[in-house]
């Protein structure tokens, strides 16, 4: 069996051709197509890169602002044993806050908790479960 493609002749010496000469034959034959599909192929890229950035960028805009970044803080590690604030947490679609974080909720403002969010109240996150430990059995 020789290496030339059923459309084209054998070479004229009965020799096989080689695959990189077939290679080269075949491109030189389609360059056009080739190239308009890499052409196609970046255009696609292109466009879906775009519109991922585009989407990133339109998530962060249209988010409520959180509170004012403490200058200069550093990010924490989760190894850090570190204080989290009470504060208002939205829920699932379907969930409900349970009757006690309702309870702490009006205790803590005097209003009703809004609907689909729940109250988590002022807790230490990170470090060792031995240092969790000693924090919140201290005073």
């Amino acid at each position: 069996m020789n290496a030339s493609t059923p459309s084209e002749a054998t070479p004229k010496d009965g020799d096989t051709t080689s695959f990189a000469e077939t290679a080269k034959n075949l491109f030189r034959k389609h360059k056009p197509k080739i190239i308009a599909v890499g052409a196609v192929g970046v255009a696609v890229v292109g466009v879906v890169a775009s519109l991922t950035e585009g989407r990133e960028a339109k998530d962060t805009k249209g988010s409520e602002p959180g509170p004012d970044p403490v200058v200069g803080r550093q990010p924490r590690s989760p190894t850090v044993l570190h204080e989290v604030a009470e504060h208002l947490m939205k829920l699932a679609a379907g969930r409900q806050a349970s009757e006690t974080a309702k309870a702490a909720y009006k205790d803590a403002t005097g209003e009703d908790l809004p609907a689909d969010h729940t109250w988590r109240r002022r807790s230490s996150r990170g470090g060792s479960s031995e240092a969790r430990t000693s924090v919140q059995a201290s005073p």
